[in-house]
């Protein structure tokens, strides 16, 4: 049987077969101008379900890596109003020293008021310091609340509150960007331990120093006062020693009378109820009376407002002498404390660095893998691109040959 072969037939296939390959070179020209092999799912629909996954892993990480940015701005600007607050109590602690040595005119203690005035000015405007967008820093959540505001009785009012904002820098991981001011100013160890001295009680020319006081229950913890006193005693053998004595009251009340202080145990007292008071002191004279207050915290700014008030009474105040001592343990407790939240902060800011190093690292793997399955092979596009050309050249000549064909040549 002989298949007949129509005319229309003929040119419909090679009209056909001229258009494929037309559309071939034109998308090769498509993937050498734009660079990409895959640019939609009809180009290659299993490599385009991986690219859509590592572009949406690729927004992800931008998104982290714009977290970190914001991390590390608020980060570095209370890195450096904690620096800046070391520095102001490093500066303050030296007034008082001098201070305290006794050789300043009452001119100079003015002065030195005057410094402390503006040093503890200065330590509010750093408890108040902003970051880049203007949001307080040691607020906590309180963000647009100014967190210290001095109030008409002269002490700092905190006005924020005590948590602190975080940032997410990866999937699981968090990172604390801001500390509340409360636990950063107003919260610091009390360098005694349980209670507080108040020393305007004290013999003239004392020299009382206070080294320790603490409880073995801070919920029972009451007020302390302790008189020391001068008595003579008989000895077993008769003769007689003058001793020192101490007088305990707790909340008001009288505990212990005319106990031997002996300056190696200190004073000890032991409640019915189980709970003890221990108190170290050193220089303790006759006549002094000392009253402690229970406090596990102290608030900087109460204690350089004590030195202010101090600063110009006279050198031979005993009160005056042993506040601005206690002023100086304030701050080398406040120093402490606050070296170790910096050191918190810098720590924090080397997690948020590593994790930025880790989003850097992981974003080039992806990029590396995405660019394997979507660019364009260049070399290997021209060489196909020349091989489509001549095709198409090829079919080109054929079908202009075989359009010209009929039978009117042949008679």
């Amino acid at each position: 049987m002989i298949n007949r072969v129509s005319t229309a037939s003929q040119y419909q296939s090679l009209t056909s077969n001229l258009m494929r390959k037309q559309g071939e070179v034109n998308e090769s020209n498509n993937q050498l101008s734009t660079g990409k092999r895959v640019e939609t799912a009809g180009d290659d629909p299993v490599s385009s379900v991986t690219i859509q996954n590592y572009r949406q892993q690729l927004t992800q990480i931008d998104q982290y890596k714009s977290s970190i940015t914001m991390a590390n701005n608020r980060l570095g600007v209370m890195e450096s109003s904690i620096a800046g607050v070391e520095d102001n109590l490093d500066a303050a602690k030296q007034k008082v020293l001098r201070m305290i040595n006794g050789a300043m005119a009452s001119n100079d203690r003015t002065a030195f008021k005057d410094e402390l005035t503006s040093l503890r000015d200065g330590l509010l405007e750093l408890a108040n310091s902003r970051d880049e967008s203007g949001n307080y820093v040691f607020a906590g959540n309180q963000m647009d609340t100014q967190p210290f505001v001095k109030g008409t009785d002269g002490k700092m009012n905190y006005q924020g509150d005590s948590q602190s904002r975080y940032a997410q820098i990866d999937k699981s991981v968090e990172v604390k960007t801001s500390l509340p001011g409360d636990q950063l100013f107003t919260s610091i160890p009390n360098p005694y331990g349980d209670f507080r001295p108040d020393f305007s009680d004290l013999s003239s020319g004392s020299k009382l120093h206070v080294l320790s006081a603490t409880t073995s229950d801070f919920t029972k913890a009451q007020p302390i006062d302790i008189a020391f006193s001068e008595a003579v005693v008989t000895q077993p053998d008769g003769s007689e020693k003058t001793v020192m004595q101490y007088n305990l009251s707790l909340d008001g009340k009288e505990v212990v009378a005319d106990q031997d202080y002996d300056p190696e145990k200190g004073v000890q007292y032991t409640a019915a109820d189980g709970s003890s008071v221990s108190i170290t002191l050193d220089d303790v004279e006759v006549g002094d009376k000392l009253t402690l207050n229970p406090a596990q915290k102290i608030n900087i700014f109460d204690s350089l407002q004590d030195a202010i008030d101090n600063a110009e009474k006279p050198t031979s105040s005993a009160a005056a002498e042993a506040t601005l001592q206690r002023v100086i343990d304030d701050i080398d407790s406040s120093f402490l404390h606050v070296s170790q939240r910096r050191s918190e902060v810098g720590t924090i800011m080397q997690q948020v660095e590593r994790q930025q190093e880790q989003h850097l690292d992981f974003e080039l793997t992806l990029n590396s893998a995405q660019s394997g399955l979507e660019d364009l092979d260049y070399s290997k596009a021209i060489m196909e691109m020349n091989q489509q050309m001549m095709a198409l050249q090829a079919s080109q000549s054929a079908f202009s040959k075989t359009k010209q064909l009929s039978l009117f040549n042949y008679l």
